[in-house]
């Protein structure tokens, strides 16, 4: 977990996530236009009947002039982002390798599928924070299992190496937006700061590119389990019922305590709070994995690959 900038809140539910949440129309101008109908002039004669002298009345000429006058009138509208749904996008699930979307920069954003087509489906993210990328390294070990056909039996593994390219090659906590991508998935999304502090969760629900692929991606995959790695508290948060269950042996598995983390973050817009509350069945668990900081030893790399290969199996029975 880096050390963040302040920011600006606006009044917001605090959740249990570690470092995981117009322009006026122009106005129509109408000219005002005076249209004047020519004088109309009539005589009518009266001729009496009788002895009487003949009057005769004459009816001076009307002139009616109409104006019309057309005001100006100014319309305000504000403009949301849409959240994507389901249809966003359509992926060939088939596939060992799917094209998700690209960054803001235009850079891919890739899932690689390994296992039982079919299977369990368990997605594993090694980055969504930039400098936070050692994930990246307990999935390049888990991809290599699979292509040694040394995978866990009965799961459809699908691996995100990045869902943050940009922030990643630079090694930044944000998007090329300087978007906390964890701070702008739709859950409870709130708009946290401006751009340049530590956790901007930019102009709206998933207005990123980036969180944008990975709601699509998410809608259609329907995982039974999702993990997302941070660093670098060195914790997993505690939860109840069967996610927490699958948390707690995960963190036997590594090592990592089971700890509440609060650093003063605002914790809105989660990626794995969006999951786990606004998409996943009630049985499906999403859960953020909170590593140490810096570049892991190997004999980590494998503790983490093995943990998460030992959960996709055990978790139909936990």
């Amino acid at each position: 977990m880096r050390t963040f900038s302040a920011v600006a809140v606006v009044a917001l539910s605090v959740l249990a996530a570690c470092s995981n949440s117009e322009s006026a129309v122009p106005a129509s101008a109408v000219s005002t236009a005076s249209t004047s109908i020519e004088p109309v002039a009539s005589s009518a004669p009266t001729t009496s009947t009788t002895a009487a002298p003949v009057s005769t009345t004459t009816i001076p000429p009307t002139t009616t002039t109409t104006t019309t006058t057309t005001t100006t009138t100014t319309t305000t509208t504000t403009t949301t982002v849409p959240v994507p749904g389901p249809a966003s996008e359509v992926f060939d699930l088939t596939a060992s390798s799917v094209l998700l979307g690209r960054s803001v920069e235009g850079r891919e954003i890739v899932a690689e599928r390994f296992g039982t087509p079919g299977g369990r489906r368990v997605l594993v993210i090694g980055v969504i924070h930039g400098n936070e990328d050692a994930g990246i390294q307990i999935v390049d070990e888990l991809r290599a299992r699979s292509l040694a056909d040394q995978g866990p039996e009965g799961i459809e593994l699908w691996l995100v190496p990045t869902m943050n390219p940009d922030g990643q090659l630079i090694e930044d906590r944000h998007n090329a937006n300087d978007v906390d991508l964890n701070r702008n998935f739709p859950h409870n999304w709130g708009p946290i700061g401006v751009p340049g502090d530590g956790q901007y969760a930019g102009t709206g629900p998933a207005s990123e590119p980036e969180t944008q692929t990975m709601v699509s991606f998410i809608n259609q995959l329907r995982p039974d389990l999702a993990i997302w790695y941070h660093q670098d508290a060195n914790l997993i948060i505690p939860s109840s019922g069967r996610d927490g269950r699958i948390r707690a042996l995960y963190a036997e598995l590594t090592g990592l305590p089971i700890a509440d983390c609060c650093d003063g973050g605002i914790y809105t817009g989660i990626a794995a709070t969006w999951a786990r509350n606004e998409l996943l069945d009630q049985s499906a668990v999403a859960f953020i994995v909170e590593l140490p900081g810096g570049v892991l030893p190997d004999d980590q790399v494998i503790r983490h690959a093995d943990a998460v290969s030992t959960i996709a199996v055990e978790a139909e029975t936990i």
